[in-house]
């Protein structure tokens, strides 16, 4: 019972946090009409609050606002969010179920830098990536599942901007075909690479966002052409779309 009305309290007190920050500043009446509790409660827990510094009362509207401790709890919390930590979890279980390497990229300009990678221990052969590794997002899946997420408008400046040339027989270097291509990735909500980069390569990719709702991180996994066929890349594909989200629903 004890612990039950302990939960019963700091529910409450979470309550009063959230209708101040969604409101601003309220008084006792207000934050007891709001809340369903009644003031003395109400005034309890804003003595609490007040003594450890997360609230205060204006003197001259006799209003209580949250103060910036909130704020400087959240930075830390932000400065200390590291996508690999996060997606690991999720993504060192792709070799295990697919039995091919799994990158996880992040997005540098025009380009992308392989900041992880998952190999199966199972798999004989291994892909020569590498993290640190840099290269242009039009040439790699999880360059396009990036630039899918970004407006026509942006993708062009990156094509211009980019020094697009034919890396393998396969790689698109007419913008009308990557925009097309592009179109795909919106539709499947993946992409693919297919010897585009390397030849003997292909990949399959997600973008994921980070804490902000920027798409500037992707992960993809990688095999070689002869056992990436379209139902192969198909049933990939749907895996890297669930990953992704299971990833992004992290941040909620």
């Amino acid at each position: 019972m004890p612990e039950q009305s302990s939960v019963q309290s700091v529910g409450r007190a979470f309550k009063i946090i959230e209708l101040l920050c969604e409101k601003g500043e309220l008084g006792i009446t207000e934050l007891s009409s709001l809340s369903g509790l009644n003031k003395t409660t109400v005034f309890r827990f804003l003595s609490t609050l007040s003594a450890l510094g997360y609230v205060r009362k204006r003197s001259a509207s006799e209003k209580y606002a949250l103060t910036l401790k909130f704020l400087r709890l959240s930075a830390d919390m932000l400065s200390k969010i590291d996508i690999r930590r996060y997606a690991r979890t999720f993504l060192e279980q792709i070799p295990k179920i697919t039995g091919e390497t799994a990158h996880l990229v992040e997005r540098s300009g025009n380009d992308i830098v392989y900041i992880d990678k998952f190999e199966s221990a199972a798999n004989s052969v291994r892909m020569v990536s590498r993290v640190g590794l840099s290269l242009p997002m039009v040439y790699t899946a999880v360059g396009k599942a990036i630039m899918a997420r970004l407006s026509d408008g942006e993708i062009r400046q990156i094509w211009d901007s980019s020094d697009v040339e034919a890396k393998t027989e396969r790689t698109i270097t007419d913008f009308n075909q990557f925009m097309r291509e592009i179109g795909e990735v919106r539709k499947n909500g993946y992409a693919a690479d297919r010897e585009e980069n390397e030849r003997g390569v292909c990949c399959v990719a997600a973008a994921v966002p980070d804490i902000y709702g920027e798409y500037r991180y992707a992960f993809s996994v990688s095999a070689p052409s002869s056992r990436m066929n379209d139902e192969n890349i198909s049933k990939i594909g749907a895996l890297v779309i669930e990953t992704g989200r299971k990833i992004a629903s992290l941040y909620e």
